[in-house]
């Protein structure tokens, strides 16, 4: 891989981990640079950052870990599917097909389908925590108009 591609891939990889956004959004999570005021396209940036190191370099596997746990946690929150929630794994191979080859693109690539499936476990544990969530919300609720009921309130 060419010196100095490493940005023009990290950068590539967020355009299109992006896309799974409506245009307007992506516009300003690609654009705004300020943790404070962008703190999903912050963190989107920066885990993508931290995952590319890694798969190109040592699989530091706590990095990876930290990295894709922060990325995959705002893309359940924010209500994705799970194929466009995960689909930026895979925009990454596509990317990376055009500038490596041989041994070193399966190595990558097996590389990605390894992070794939480990996303695949973060996004289904934070759908849970949020349905669970949600029931516990709704047993409140319901508990809440119970009580209104026998004190005579509706």
């Amino acid at each position: 891989m060419p010196v100095g591609s490493r940005e023009n891939i990290a950068e590539l990889w967020l355009q299109r981990a992006l896309r799974a956004y409506p245009s307007q959004s992506a516009e300003f999570l690609a654009a705004e640079r300020d943790p404070f005021r962008n703190p999903a396209g912050s963190t989107i940036r920066r885990g993508l950052g931290i995952l590319l190191d890694e798969l190109l370099g040592g699989m530091d596997r706590g990095r990876l870990a930290e990295a894709l746990d922060s990325i995959v946690q705002i893309r359940a929150v924010q209500g994705l599917e799970p194929s466009q929630a995960l689909e930026f794994l895979f925009q990454l191979k596509e990317i990376l097909r055009s500038l490596v080859d041989g041994p070193e693109r399966e190595k990558l690539e097996s590389r990605i389908d390894q992070l794939a499936l480990m996303a695949f476990d973060l996004y289904l544990k934070y759908r849970e925590r949020i349905y669970q969530a949600k029931a516990n919300e709704a047993r409140r609720r319901l508990f809440v108009l119970e009580r209104r009921q026998e004190r005579g309130d509706i």
